[in-house]
């Protein structure tokens, strides 16, 4: 092969070579992003992930749970059930709901003749407070024969009439879908026959 033939080659392969080397490297008048942590990635994207929180009221009847929107006092136990979702649709597969009720300012829990529960109004006015009743986990089996996605609560039984009101917030612990608080509602217990 001639001389002049692999010295033409040669500088053909620096000249690639240096030019690669100069693109690869940024220009000093480019404005450059600031570096994310694979950290902060994996927190954007789980608070990216919106999520649907509903709330209900139910009663067991027949061996399932039965959406009620009020109860006669003294007579069922009323379960809360918490369900949360992708935006998408699809159940969540880890975190709790912390279920919680608006109860006055200054009368204490369980008592009997003076309840401290209160309509979602008072806590929006600031006449009560939320008041944590229990933290539940959302994996399969905290609600019976509901799969994933689902948290129950029992509330028990109320025997004097009024209305209060309840929320759930939804701690995701990695679930992929976002914290978030379902819409205030209240529960109404009426007087018997």
């Amino acid at each position: 092969m001639p001389k002049t033939m692999v010295d033409f080659r040669l500088i053909a392969a620096l000249l690639v070579t240096s030019s690669l080397a100069a693109c690869s490297t940024p220009s000093p008048s480019a404005p450059s992003a600031p570096p994310v942590a694979v950290q902060d990635l994996g927190q954007r994207a789980s608070a990216d992930a919106s999520g649907l929180y509903a709330l209900s009221f139910n009663v067991w009847t027949g061996g399932s749970l039965q959406q009620v929107s009020s109860l006669v006092v003294g007579t069922q136990e009323m379960i809360l059930m918490a369900h949360v979702t992708g935006s998408a649709g699809a159940p969540a597969q880890k975190g709790t709901a912390i279920f919680e009720y608006c109860s006055y300012k200054g009368v204490p829990p369980n008592d009997i003749t003076r309840p401290d529960e209160a309509p979602k109004e008072a806590c929006a006015q600031g006449t009560a407070d939320w008041a944590r009743l229990a933290t539940v986990s959302v994996t399969a089996g905290t609600c019976p024969t509901l799969g994933t996605g689902y948290s129950c609560v029992d509330f028990g039984v109320v025997r004097i009439p009024r209305d209060v009101g309840f929320r759930f917030r939804y701690s995701p612990q990695g679930s992929g879908i976002a914290a978030g608080v379902s819409d205030a509602q209240n529960f109404t217990w009426v007087a018997g026959p």
